[in-house]
């Protein structure tokens, strides 16, 4: 946003307005005491609901250059970042740079510049207010204006068609697009993406991947979906204790390649120390079990909850496996086995035709039984039905590991 010192400068030139605030710090014994957290979070939150922007730190209303004492510059940058993980909901994710310039008198100061992007989402300090960014101040939504932002953005619509604001075409995998839709299209590329909502050509006319196009296609979602990735750990034992575990890893990239990785975690740790001949049903878990389940989890989690992501944990009796997103309207854990309901229909859609390099099935093969395989077929393997729990915005399945 502030590339070069130019602009920096001509920015404090011209002075606060729709893409900047300035702020001065004031330290006591053991950090910042003023502005307090709330205020430095509504700013955050108003660049987020906003366009995007950067906060100026080290730097009067004046424009002028105060910076900020060296022996503090870690203390600031901690401050920052605790105030955008917790102060913001959903969680916000800044750069924060340094910056060295003058004072008036000109000795070398450093300020720190810690630039917002705009929000996929719509974003509220933790203490419930919405903020959005009008010129050179912020200011609360008014009702009406926050049900549009909702509707722009919110959570209630459909969320993978949405576009990711923050990236453009050049975060597509050229490679993958052509094994998906073939080398020579009978139309151009970007009326091709458009159609098949892979882009969407956002409100200043730019193409940008969607969330679900961003997701299968993209070169690093997570650069521009912190959250979408996988975790999974193994543990010797029955329980989630660091002396218990065995192996961590994190799977990110394209999402086949996560569902990929992470099947074959499961498959290679529950295979250990076991005879390679042994066939699949004296194993501990069916692995169309762990198939179903890891891409049920993958095709239908909820990708606008930030700072959630799928966790996997394989023990000695059971494997969890951790969801964001509770149950849509009219679902209950007592009958989700028997109706169905589409989260994210763009993203189910590739997974329906996109074919895993594991196995070379398509991903997702019929809609709407899979909770019902999971359980049904779990069960035949261990004996035990598995279960699922639900943990305020969070799903948790456990399949139960044969004797």
């Amino acid at each position: 946003m502030f590339e070069a010192q130019d602009q920096i400068l001509n920015q404090l030139r011209a002075g606060e307005d729709g893409v900047s605030e300035f702020k001065t710090l004031r330290f006591g014994r053991h950090g910042v005491i003023d502005p307090a957290a709330e205020s430095i979070a509504g700013e955050l939150v108003a660049f987020a609901n906003a366009t995007g922007g950067a906060l100026f730190l080290g730097i009067g209303d004046n424009g002028s250059v105060e910076g900020i004492p060296k022996s503090r510059h870690e203390v600031v940058e901690t401050w920052i970042s605790n105030i955008a993980a917790q102060n913001c909901e959903p969680p916000i994710r800044p750069t924060i740079r340094r910056q060295a310039l003058e004072d008036a008198a000109g000795n070398e100061q450093t300020i720190m510049l810690v630039e917002v992007p705009r929000g996929l989402y719509v974003h509220r300090t933790s203490g419930g207010r919405y903020y959005l960014r009008i010129g050179s101040t912020k200011r609360d939504l008014h009702p009406p204006e926050l049900a549009r932002l909702f509707q722009e953005r919110g959570r209630d619509y459909v969320f993978d068609e949405q576009p990711a604001h923050a990236a453009s075409v050049a975060d597509l995998d050229r490679h993958r697009l052509e094994a998906h839709f073939g080398r020579s299209p009978t139309i151009p590329w970007l009326d091709l993406l458009r159609n098949t909502g892979v882009t969407h050509r956002d409100e200043h006319g730019e193409d940008r991947p969607t969330v679900a196009g961003l997701l299968v296609f993209g070169r690093e979602p997570t650069r521009h979906l912190p959250s979408a990735f996988i975790e999974a750990a193994c543990y010797s034992g029955t329980a989630l204790t660091s002396e218990e575990l065995v192996h961590a890893e994190q799977f990110s990239g394209p999402l086949a390649e996560q569902i990929d990785g992470a099947i074959a975690f499961v498959d290679h740790f529950m295979r250990q120390g076991r005879s390679s001949e042994r066939s699949s049903a004296s194993l501990p878990y069916g692995i169309d079990v762990v198939d179903e389940a890891v891409v049920n989890a993958a095709a239908h989690r909820d990708y606008a909850l930030s700072g959630s992501k799928i966790r996997l944990f394989l023990l000695a009796d059971r494997l969890e496996l951790y969801s964001p997103g509770g149950l849509p309207n009219m679902i209950t854990l007592e009958d989700m086995a028997y109706r169905t309901h589409t989260r994210n229909q763009l993203l189910v859609s590739f997974l329906s035709r996109i074919r895993s390099r594991r196995t070379g099935d398509v991903f997702l093969e019929s809609r709407g039984k899979g909770v019902r395989k999971i359980l049904e077929r779990g069960k035949t393997h261990s004996g035990r039905t598995p279960s699922y729990e639900l943990f305020g915005e969070e799903l948790r399945l456990t399949v139960w590991a044969s004797a």
